[in-house]
C-alpha cells in the first residue's frame, strides 16, 4: 500500500521535479498526484479524492523538499494529525526573508499557521473536518482549513521538516501578493463569521502592522501594508455586499449542493 500521497496543484502541462529521485530513493512508498483544476482549493480537493494513501502531503509545484523530507513527514503523521514545517525563502533577493510565516522558529510546537507549500494531514482528519473551501481561490484557503483542524485536533510545526520555496519572484510580485492577500481576506472573514468592518479597521489602524524588526523590514512592511489595504477595499466591494456576501455566510454544504 502507498504510504504517502503527494498532492500538487499545477498548471504546467508536463511538470518535472528535482526531488523525484529523492522520493524514489527514500524508505517510504510515495505517489505523486498532479491536478490542474482552476483553483488550488479545487485541485487539492480533487487530489484528496484521487490519492491512495492515508497520509496526504501538500506541496506546490515549485516546492523543493530538502533531504530526508519524505521519511520525516511520514513519521510525523504517525504521531500527529496534521503537520507543517520550515520554509526556506528562495525568492528574489530584495524580498527574501520578509514572510513572517515561512520560519516559525527552531522549536517544535503546536501552531495555527500553515503554508500550503509545506503541509500534511491524515486523511481521517479531513474526512472529519472537510477539505479546502472552494470559495477561497487564492490565499487563506490553508488558513481556513487550519482553523477547522485546530478546532478539533491540532497542527504540529516541526522545524526539521523543510522545503525551499520562493515567496516572491520580484518586487512587483511581492506587492502583488500583498494586494491579493488583502483582497481575498474578505471572503475568509465572512466564512469565519467575523465582523468585516472591525477587521478592516484593525488592519489599518494597528501600528505594529507597519513595523518590522529592522529599517529595511519596516519599509517593506509599511508599503506592503498599503498594498494589502488597497486589496481589502477592493475585496470589500467585490465580496461583502448583497447576494455575493451571502455566498460566504452560508455554510459550504449549502453552496456546494
Amino acid at each position: 500500500m502507498v504510504d504517502i500521497s503527494i498532492i500538487i496543484p499545477t498548471l504546467e502541462p508536463n511538470p518535472t521535479f528535482s526531488w523525484e529521485e529523492q522520493l524514489e530513493a527514500s524508505a517510504v512508498d510515495g505517489e505523486v498526484v498532479l491536478r490542474d483544476d482552476p483553483t488550488a482549493s479545487e485541485a487539492r480537493n480533487a487530489g484528496i479524492r484521487e490519492a491512495s494513501a492515508d497520509k496526504l502531503v501538500f506541496l506546490d509545484d515549485d516546492s523543493d523538499p530538502q533531504p530526508g523530507y519524505f521519511e520525516r513527514v511520514s513519521a510525523l503523521l504517525d504521531d500527529h494529525p496534521a503537520v507543517t514545517g520550515r520554509i526556506i525563502d528562495t525568492g528574489a533577493q530584495i524580498t527574501r526573508g520578509l514572510s513572517g510565516q515561512y520560519d516559525q522558529g527552531d522549536e517544535s510546537h503546536v501552531t495555527e499557521t500553515v503554508v500550503g507549500c509545506n503541509m500534511a494531514v491524515r486523511r481521517s482528519v479531513l474526512d472529519d473536518v472537510g477539505g479546502f473551501d472552494p470559495r477561497l481561490p487564492y490565499g487563506h484557503e490553508e488558513a481556513e482549513l487550519a482553523d477547522r483542524i485546530s478546532d478539533a485536533y491540532y497542527v504540529w510545526y516541526d522545524p526539521e521538516l523543510v522545503v525551499a520555496h520562493p515567496f516572491a519572484d520580484s518586487l512587483f510580485d511581492y506587492f502583488g501578493k500583498a494586494y491579493r492577500h488583502g483582497r481575498e481576506a474578505i471572503p475568509y472573514y465572512l466564512i469565519r463569521g467575523e465582523n468585516v468592518h472591525r477587521r478592516m479597521l484593525l488592519h489599518v489602524l494597528v501600528p505594529s502592522h507597519y513595523i518590522g524588526d529592522s529599517p529595511r523590514a519596516t519599509l517593506f512592511e509599511a508599503t506592503s501594508q498599503l498594498a494589502s489595504t488597497a486589496g481589502l477595499v477592493r475585496g470589500y466591494l467585490k465580496y461583502a455586499r448583497g447576494d455575493r456576501a451571502a455566498t460566504y455566510t452560508r455554510g459550504r454544504e449549502a453552496v456546494e449542493s
